[in-house]
């Protein structure tokens, strides 16, 4: 019998392969919007590779009384790295642990049918996504929750809602040489603090 990670008073979470039965779920997985198709083709074509080659751990966010997929969310491990002063010959780089939110979308075909549930961008994170990393935080040294978006205004408005704060461009720029990952090109590095009164 599987049990739920976490739930709330209408959606609950597991992780993607909890239940044989995900793997056929995870096909009727869509998002409406153009911008998002390569998260809907992660969840289908890559998330079962990485869970196994331990690249990233799925959940899978679920209505509690119909069982189907509301959303998704992948996390990994990582830092954040900030540009220091030149000390003599070299750069100092400072880093601090971190946790990406490396996809994160919610299924258009579940919002389509149930047009009651609102804002469940905003409770996925704020009631899935954020205690999982809390937990994980208990056991090692995380600071900070990292993304990188997608360029798109109302996209990075959203993260902003949720506390994500862009760096300044010379910071920005550090990263982009030096972190981001090649399959990110063009997105935009934001990140939150874990935790209340902490900045990077």
């Amino acid at each position: 019998m599987s049990k739920k990670l976490i739930e709330n008073e209408i959606f609950y979470c597991e992780p993607l392969l909890e239940k044989e039965e995900n793997i056929g779920l995870i096909k009727d997985f869509y998002v409406a919007e153009k911008t998002g198709l390569g998260l809907e083709l992660y969840l289908k074509r890559h998330a079962v590779s990485d869970e196994l080659s331990h690249e990233a751990r799925t959940y899978l966010v679920k209505d509690s009384i119909t069982n189907e997929i509301v959303g998704y969310f992948s996390l990994k491990t990582g830092m954040v790295a900030t540009r220091n002063k030149w000390n003599l010959f070299k750069l100092d780089i400072d880093s601090l642990p971190a946790v990406e939110l490396s996809n994160f979308a919610v299924n258009s075909t579940y919002k389509a049918v149930h047009e009651e549930q609102t804002g469940i961008g905003s409770i996925i994170f704020l009631d899935f996504v954020l205690p999982i990393i809390k937990m994980a935080a208990d056991k090692v040294g995380i600071c900070f929750v990292y993304i990188f978006a997608l360029p798109y205004h109302n996209l990075i408005r959203y993260y902003e809602t949720l506390n994500f704060k862009w760096l300044s461009k010379v910071e920005e720029a550090f990263i982009h040489r030096n972190y981001k990952p090649h399959y990110d090109k063009g997105c935009i590095f934001m990140s939150r603090p874990l935790y209340a009164g902490e900045q990077l």
